[in-house]
């Protein structure tokens, strides 16, 4: 079988596309230390702590299959820059919030564009990397990157935080993503699936959403609540049902949104596990991290004040 040429100008989309998976991995964790200082100046309800935290990765890893498919379909390099677009939209919003609703919004908004964003990252490595070794030299970046700014984005907030204010937690966003935006409409080729056609399958974007919402959430729900409260459960057997339904449909149509059969593959199977086992660990870690750094790392001291139902309302310094 013929293996079509490798790209001239791939190392430098490589870094153009470890550049983009920075800025989504650490905005997953970079609002963790700058946490304080926005409770301080927003005053946001204990609901509303929940929310600005939680609707990221909600956001995020909910329209992850539907984005996926999407770029398949519609081009990988313009669903990417038009992610771009929407997190940059988002990162304004944010800088210029006042109230802790526009923070939620803004939040949920940098969901949606990381979503834009992070599956385009993998496909157009995949068409770019047509030498196997070199794509699992690419693959193993792309998931070093990821991991790496998550770790950072605790480090990165508390350094802007400390002398800027959470708001430089954003405003962090507007000068990388123009950057890369300039250097992906120059050096990012344009691909789609040869299966990206026919009917868009409305009826499996919804089961993948409701599953993959009600998945994190429940995941979410069983770490704040404990195995004795109801909702996590409920939330995890929906989203069971969900993705079950979700996955059999999958199979019987001839253009899926998500190729389930790629993971009867021991290769994929395995790659897949290799990328997602790190991630299970760097996420224990960040819990550790991030509850280390807002007390004294950078300079000042934050004491919160707990409510009966173990929310942080407030702050003193």
């Amino acid at each position: 079988m013929h293996t079509p040429a490798p790209a001239p100008r791939r190392w430098i989309v490589l870094a153009i596309l470890s550049g983009s998976l920075l800025l989504i991995s650490m905005d997953t964790t970079i609002l963790n230390v700058a946490f304080p200082s926005l409770v301080g100046d927003l005053r946001p309800g204990a609901v509303q702590q929940l929310w600005i935290i939680d609707v990221y990765a909600l956001a995020l890893s909910g329209l992850l299959v539907t984005a996926g498919a999407l770029g398949d379909r519609w081009g990988r390099k313009r669903l990417l820059m038009a992610g771009f677009g929407i997190f940059s939209l988002a990162s304004l919003i944010a800088v210029f919030s006042t109230e802790a609703w526009h923070v939620i919004a803004a939040r949920a908004l940098l969901g949606i564009g990381g979503a834009a964003i992070m599956p385009s990252t993998v496909s157009i490595l995949r068409t770019v990397f047509t030498d196997a070794k070199e794509r699992a030299f690419a693959l193993a970046v792309w998931a070093a990157v990821f991991g790496g700014g998550m770790a950072f984005g605790p480090v990165i907030g508390g350094l802007l935080v400390q002398d800027y204010g959470w708001h430089s937690a954003f405003l962090l966003n507007l000068p990388v993503a123009a950057v890369i935006v300039a250097a992906g409409l120059r050096y990012l080729p344009e691909s789609r699936s040869p299966r990206g056609s026919g009917a868009w399958d409305w009826w499996g974007v919804g089961q993948s959403v409701v599953g993959m919402l009600a998945l994190a959430g429940g995941i979410k729900q069983l770490g704040k609540s404990g195995i004795a409260d109801p909702l996590p459960w409920a939330l995890l057997l929906v989203a069971a049902v969900a993705l079950t339904v979700f996955v059999r449909r999958q199979l019987t149509l001839d253009n899926p949104l998500l190729q389930v059969r790629l993971f009867a593959k021991p290769a994929f199977s395995v790659a897949a596990t290799a990328i997602f086992l790190p991630m299970v660990g760097m996420g224990a870690i960040l819990f550790l991290v991030t509850q280390w750094l807002p007390y004294g790392t950078f300079g000042e001291r934050h004491e919160w004040r707990i409510t009966a139902g173990h929310e942080p309302t407030g702050l003193a310094v």
